[in-house]
């Protein structure tokens, strides 16, 4: 009898060694994907929005300018990365797109362009019977266009102005706002992160030192935190608002892990700074100094490196760019001496 609870009780141990193990997050994998560019030299390409198999990118040249817009969109390409098919969206227009989403079969996009002394933006909703300017503006610099994100498949956008800052929701041909927060600017140009269902972003409010994090659901503002130090970059996963810290100058970093369902913070150093966070699932991807891309762990705080172009050994400043696929996964964009790379990275 004995010798049977010692068996079971080795068992219990067993299982549960192995619930711990299993809690570990497995290995991500790293498929490239073949191109669906042929650039010129003179052209330029930008992945805008991902979802599940399919992404959007803004292709365009630079139009020497000095100062405002340094690049005007040509023309949109809508990719299906999972069967490799692609199409061109015609925009006929000489702005430049800074961000958009997928509304079932539409495009929603916000394009800009210098005017006299200002910005004027404009947002469009594109269909296959053509384009329909839903709102416009100006600003007083490019930091203050509005960028769009989705909550619950709804098309929104987060808005600066002089007053504060505003959310929008849009409905078809209707924009209606559903959020205001007064008193507060944004932190460097306007930025949103949502993942699906909770959305956040950066904000200045009066009298802080450093900068206020909003953690908002359809309902309104959940929470607001305000960081300890300047922040480099922010992302959202399915439970977490991650906030990298310090200052180049400082050489020394630092970032902050909010729960989203309590507030919880967690606040550790990093040996490198965190740039370009993004977040899908239950992890965020970044690159650091050396654009070396790592991926996040907020639940464990575990952080590991991981290799996605073969090819070479060392990452040589090569602009690289994170997006969520929507299944917990990402899309890499990499420029490697012009030429425009993609992976899609299974977490």
């Amino acid at each position: 009898m004995k010798r049977i609870l010692l068996l079971s009780l080795v068992f219990v141990f067993s299982l549960c060694a192995c619930s711990k193990q299993s809690r570990q997050p497995p290995e991500p994998t790293v498929q490239p994907l073949p191109s669906p560019l042929t650039l010129s030299a003179e052209e330029d390409a930008l992945m805008l929005c991902c979802e599940e198999n399919r992404a959007l990118l803004a292709v365009g040249h630079r139009n020497g300018a000095q100062e405002g817009p340094l690049y005007n969109t040509d023309y949109l390409l809508r990719w299906n990365y999972a069967d490799g098919t692609s199409d061109k969206v015609p925009i006929q227009s000489q702005a430049y797109i800074t961000s958009a989403v997928f509304d079932k079969s539409d495009l929603l996009y916000v394009d800009y362009e210098a005017a006299d002394a200002h910005i004027a933006w404009s947002l469009i909703r594109c269909t296959e019977a053509g384009k329909t300017t839903l709102a416009s503006g100006q600003a007083d610099s490019y930091d203050r266009v509005p960028a769009l994100f989705t909550l619950d498949k709804q098309p929104m956008y987060l808005l600066a102005e002089d007053s504060g800052l505003s959310v929008c929701r849009v409905d078809g041909s209707e924009v209606s706002a559903v959020l205001t927060v007064p008193d507060c600017t944004m932190l460097g140009p306007v930025a949103v992160c949502s993942n699906g269902t909770q959305y956040a972003f950066l904000a200045a409010v009066n009298g802080a030192a450093y900068g206020t994090v909003f953690i908002c659901d359809g309902s309104g503002i959940l929470r607001q935190k305000e960081l300890s130090k300047p922040v480099t970059t922010f992302a959202i996963t399915d439970d977490y608002v991650v906030c990298g810290l310090g200052t180049p100058d400082a050489d020394a970093f630092s970032y902050e892990t909010i729960l989203i369902g309590d507030g919880n913070t967690t606040t550790a150093d990093a040996a490198t700074p965190m740039w370009r966070l993004a977040g899908s699932g239950h992890s965020c991807m970044y690159v650091d100094g050396a654009f070396a891309p790592h991926i996040f762990y907020p639940n464990t705080q575990q952080t590991d490196t991981l290799t996605i172009n073969t090819d070479t050994a060392t990452y040589q400043n090569w602009p690289t760019l994170f997006f969520s696929d929507g299944a917990g996964g990402y899309l890499a964009q990499m420029d490697i001496d012009n030429t425009d790379y993609f992976w899609h990275i299974a977490a």
